[in-house]
């Protein structure tokens, strides 16, 4: 076992204390996966309820899932702390709470944007609009699609399918005699469902599985030859550190600046939703800006309301303490680098249009992970010597799998993907290039937020635009199934990047690192996780199913009907059914106005510039990162959050030096909590209000 004070990541507080019998204990315990498991389920039965029909804050949400970090401040607080102090015994220790972190924290890979959002709405809401419009009914007769795909019709005809029950009901509600849960649970048609809960199971077993190999690939090059700062992660063991012996609360929660800003942030943030309620008796505290009022005059006037319009997140500014200055500085930087260059094209006639920016995206995507994999080549061919049974004396053992495992056991499940595609109805090139494009996705997504921490990162490149350069550039066209699995994974998957597994795999292993042995004996902690994701797929599947089929809308004062329209009704049509329309023969080559090369080509040769120069010079001040995220929505929303804690951690290092940075901490850290506990008070509230049939109003607290 490794000594947690010999761990980066930890807080100073942790060195040196005395092992008590709760730190001898192992880490993968039945406590620790009892923890972990409940916390899973609560994640996954609440987060469709809370997101869709009540409007709240997310419960996931971002790379710091509200919903886990309240799990985790209750448990450690209301239970772990007054066991430590008077049963320290029966206290979890610090592995155990580390593993437990993990199986919620890759929990939360299922029930909203990593999968379950958007793949039950997807399923149904293509014969949904076949039922509407024959010219989609003639594009889904035409390709084919395989039945096993979908839920059980006694019909085989699109436009049928579109009129069941199944269909309807997912989309008003299922009619049921009572209003109580077992009504509305036996009412559900579950048994239509078991057949896309099998196929799409083994799409999830294999997609879940290379995302774990890669994470176990990866874990010793990011952690220990590159030493990426992974800042999540160190906010999530600060949460669970254990306190010393005999003590209550670690050394985060006994902090006094801790509580002084946690409350601070509190208060306001309640202060705020009271108003939301009652703006006559109670003050409203400004957290945002407004600047359209001075930008009337070109260029400014041609600025993104992103650039002008602001709100502060007091969560994005203490995360942004905790990520490389580097890196912070080059994020708001290309952005407002970016804007003020689409302004002044603008005021000059020409618009820097969102298909220009894809392929600038697109372009800086291939030099980037081509990046990753040059500076790994030492540890790749490492890996590789062992998958071939050539492993040499001072060849690195896999410390949660054996390399060799892993190497293979990746092969083989991206094999699965592509077989899978195969008999879907994709072609054998079409399903290579579509599961190519997901794995490198995946992998620079992982690498990013490991190294800056960032809690939302969108990667906006369309699976169908590998076709669509083809098409336009030699000719060459895909089969369709192929070009609509492409675009339908496009909104399952890619679009919506925020709450991915790849990102909750790594920091998983990395919050887990100082309770396994550095050769080897993390077999354990990845089944583990494996036993999360089972449950979580099960439980977070029934749930999305149950809150679809019996809420016809909202609950808040949208009323929104359908329950997330745009997941469930909307991007199925203009992402996959109206892509593909566009992609048919007959309608030719899709016409865009702007050079599809150019443009990639622009993206590829300044990030393999910013590439070579941070590589080459280590004073080098822009990371390549802050380009290939500029035009993202993600950025729009938090650029000036960042540069506020890009600012606060100059000022803080500029003026204490290292020592006030580390006396500060307790400090940003409060803002962080502060604000999630804010966020999750008044989703209970929320939640109160509607049992009881009570008016209320949906307090968001962090961008989404």
């Amino acid at each position: 076992m490794t000594s947690r004070s010999s761990d980066p990541l930890l807080p100073p507080t942790s060195a040196g204390a005395p092992l008590t019998a709760s730190r001898q204990r192992g880490a993968v315990t039945w406590r620790s996966l009892l923890v972990g498991t409940i916390g899973v389920v609560l994640i996954s039965v609440l987060t469709p309820y809370n997101n869709y029909v009540l409007g709240n804050t997310g419960l996931i949400g971002s790379y710091l899932p509200v919903g886990l970090v309240l799990y985790f401040l209750v448990f450690v607080l209301a239970i772990n702390g007054p066991l430590n102090r008077w049963m320290p015994k029966h206290a979890l220790g610090g592995g155990e709470l580390s593993v437990a972190l993990a199986m919620v924290l890759v929990g939360c890979s299922l029930p909203s944007g990593g999968f379950f959002r958007y793949l039950p709405g997807h399923l149904v809401a293509f014969f949904y609009h076949a039922s509407t419009s024959p010219e989609y009914a003639d594009l889904l007769r035409w390709m084919h699609l395989k039945d096993w795909l979908f839920p059980a019709f006694p019909m085989s005809d699109p436009a049928a399918r579109g009129n069941d029950p199944i269909v309807q009901f997912f989309f008003t509600r299922v009619p049921v005699d009572g209003d109580g849960f077992a009504e509305r649970w036996t009412a559900i048609p579950w048994g239509a469902w078991i057949q896309p809960a099998i196929s799409w199971g083994i799409f999830a077993a294999a997609l879940l599985g290379f995302v774990i190999c890669l994470s176990t690939l990866f874990r010793r090059q990011w952690v220990e030859n590159e030493r990426l700062p992974f800042p999540l992660a160190s906010i999530y063991l600060a949460l669970v550190e254990p306190p010393a012996p005999r003590r209550f609360l670690n050394g985060l929660f006994s902090a006094r600046a801790f509580w002084v800003t946690f409350a601070a942030v509190f208060f306001i943030h309640s202060l705020n939703a009271l108003n939301a309620y009652d703006t006559e008796h109670w003050p409203l505290v400004p957290l945002s800006f407004d600047l359209r009022s001075l930008a009337t005059e070109a260029p400014l006037r041609y600025l993104s309301i992103t650039v002008l319009v602001q709100r502060i997140s007091l969560t994005i500014v203490g995360v942004t303490y905790f990520v490389q200055s580097q890196i912070a500085f080059s994020i708001w930087m290309f952005f407002l680098l970016g804007q003020f260059a689409g302004a002044m094209m603008s005021s000059q006639g020409n618009t820097l249009t969102e298909p220009m920016q894809m392929d600038q995206i697109f372009g800086a995507l291939i030099p980037f992970a081509a990046t990753i994999l040059w500076v790994a080549r030492g540890h790749l061919l490492a890996v590789a010597r062992q998958m071939f049974g050539r492993r040499r004396p001072d060849d690195p053992i896999g410390r949660y799998l054996p390399y060799s495992f892993a190497g293979w056991g990746l092969i083989a499940c991206l094999a699965t993907l592509v077989v899978w595609l195969v008999l879907a109805g994709a072609s054998l090139v079409g399903a290579i290039v579509l599961v190519l494009m997901v794995a490198t996705i995946y992998l620079v997504l992982a690498k990013i937020v490991a190294e800056t921490g960032l809690l939302y990162v969108l990667i906006p490149v369309p699976l169908t635009r590998p076709w669509i350069y083809a098409l336009s550039g030699m000719g060459t066209r895909t089969t369709m199934p192929s070009y609509f699995f492409a675009s339908m994974f496009s909104g399952t998957l890619t679009r919506d990047l925020r709450e991915a597994s790849p990102v909750y795999v790594t920091h998983a292993l990395r919050v887990t690192d100082s309770s396994v042995g550095t050769r080897g004996g993390g077999v354990g902690v990845v089944l583990a996780l494996v036993l999360a994701l089972v449950v979580g797929f099960f439980v977070a599947g029934a749930s999305s199913l149950y809150v679809h089929y019996s809420y016809a809308s909202s609950l808040d004062q949208q009323q929104q009907t359908p329950l997330d329209a745009w997941g469930t009704r909307d991007m199925p049509q203009i992402l996959a059914l109206d892509s593909a329309i566009a992609y048919q023969p007959q309608r030719g080559v899709p016409i865009e106005s702007h050079s599809r090369l150019g443009h990639f080509t622009f993206g590829f040769g300044l990030t393999a510039l910013l590439s070579f120069l941070r590589l080459r010079f280590a004073a080098w001040p822009l990371h390549p990162v802050g380009y290939l995220l500029g035009y993202t929505w993600s950025v729009q929303l938090i650029w000036f959050s960042v540069f506020l804690g890009w600012l606060a951690k100059a000022m803080v290092t500029r003026f204490g030096g290292s020592s006030l940075y580390q006396s500060a901490r307790p400090v940003f850290l409060g803002l962080i909590f502060g604000e999630m506990s804010a966020a999750g008070f008044w989703l209970v509230i929320t939640a109160m209000r509607a049992e009881m049939g009570l008016s209320f109003e949906a307090i968001r607290l962090l961008p989404y």
